[in-house]
């Protein structure tokens, strides 16, 4: 069983000294969570809280920021969007430095928002959307989260030159807008190194037959000659998934990230030949760091991570800090100019960049895995070497 989550707050209140980034020097530096910790959010939300919650005492531990000890306070939103609003505001009224939102950016951004008028930084803890952040929200909003497209765009350029997946088809979960994005990313790099998309399919994660489109599937493989399956969902489509291999279709599955994570395996028995990128593999991630920072998760708290999505927050606070130390200050334009100069920047999780137009990461490399007899295993680091263009990012006309 988990431990219980910390307390929100590691310290009294304290009264606002004067302007943001002119507090006296032995005042604590404050971080607001709007986040949810209840609700169908909360999977993601409350294992991120608690890495976020790990970063501060080890940097407390180590003199905190500034030579100034980190505080902490929470406000659930419930999952809902009219609580992130109210959330927002409860922990803007304690005048934090930071505030960190939901990892999905329909339940961030009313927060971030919030905070965007406030003049303050915030961050969605792992968002996929390009929208969590300048466009979305505003210049001093980021993501510690990849952008969708990057997913489809690495695991296309993998299947490519390692595997040498020529002919694809695709199966588009159209139930939310990251398993689309990650469909659009695909598409773009596959068929420009030149890959052939033989068949597009839509379907929803929740459909209780995918029937109709297996039968395409399976004409196509027959047909076509198509190698692999792209699919844009997520591990809420354990069910289409088992409803193909039950098909006896038994060729490379290819996904995105938010296939992470073996408990929805269980839904196909020794799942096998399915590969994701991902930024940290649980279990056996090839970085040493990587696992340091799992085994002090399990230290802390009593369990693995539910899934790779509560690690980005983590990551994305090493670069803050480094962003606050250069400036001097917590004040917002000073961070928001130094991180949006990082390029490659180091961190835990593997290189960072920020941009002024963009507060996601779109070209980092990531962790290839593999799905073999139901367990997750690591592959290989791949990334691609073409920036993302807008059109794609955004998926707006060509």
């Amino acid at each position: 069983m988990k431990r219980p989550i910390i307390s929100g707050l590691l310290a009294a209140s304290l009264s606002v000294a004067g302007a943001q980034g002119t507090l006296a020097q032995d005042d604590p530096i404050k971080l607001g969570f709007a986040i949810a910790l209840s609700g169908r959010q909360s999977v993601t939300d409350t294992d991120g809280y608690r890495f976020a919650q790990l970063w501060i005492k080890a940097r407390n531990e180590n003199g905190g920021l500034l030579g100034r000890e980190i505080e902490f306070v929470t406000a659930d939103n419930k999952t809902d969007l009219g609580e992130s609003v109210k959330a927002g505001q409860k922990v803007l009224a304690e005048d934090p430095d930071l505030v960190v939102v939901s990892c999905d950016y329909d339940f961030g951004a009313p927060a971030a928002v919030q905070v965007q008028k406030a003049g303050k930084i915030s961050v969605f803890m792992c968002a996929v959307d390009p929208k969590a952040g300048v466009l979305g929200v505003g210049p001093a909003s980021f993501s510690g989260g990849t952008a969708s497209q990057l997913d489809g765009a690495i695991i296309a350029d993998w299947a490519l030159e390692k595997k040498e997946l020529k002919k694809t088809f695709v199966l588009e979960d159209v139930a939310g807008e990251a398993q689309k994005s990650s469909c659009a990313g695909f598409e773009w790099m596959y068929e420009q190194l030149g890959g052939e998309i033989t068949g597009w399919e839509q379907f929803r994660f929740d459909d209780a037959s995918i029937s109709a489109q297996v039968s395409e599937l399976s004409k196509s493989i027959a047909d076509d000659g198509t190698e692999a399956v792209m699919l844009c969902s997520h591990l809420g489509a354990g069910g289409a998934v088992r409803q193909i291999r039950s098909a006896g279709i038994d060729v490379p599955l290819l996904g995105p990230s938010m296939f992470d994570g073996v408990a929805w395996t269980s839904a196909v028995p020794g799942l096998t030949d399915f590969y994701i990128p991902t930024q940290v593999l649980i279990d056996g991630d090839a970085r040493p760091e990587v696992t340091a920072l799992t085994e002090s998760f399990v230290d802390a708290y009593g369990d693995k991570p539910s899934s790779m999505f509560a690690y980005p927050i983590y990551a994305w606070l090493e670069l803050w800090a480094k962003a606050v130390e250069t400036a001097g200050t917590t004040e917002t334009q000073a961070v928001v100019e130094v991180m949006n100069g990082f390029t490659n920047e180091a961190t835990t999780l593997g290189p960072r960049t920020f941009t002024p137009q963009l507060h996601i990461q779109t070209s980092m490399p990531m962790q290839i895995s593999e799905f073999t007899d139901g367990k997750q295993v690591y592959v290989e680091e791949w990334g691609i070497n073409e920036e993302i263009p807008n059109n794609i990012l955004y998926r707006v006309g060509n």
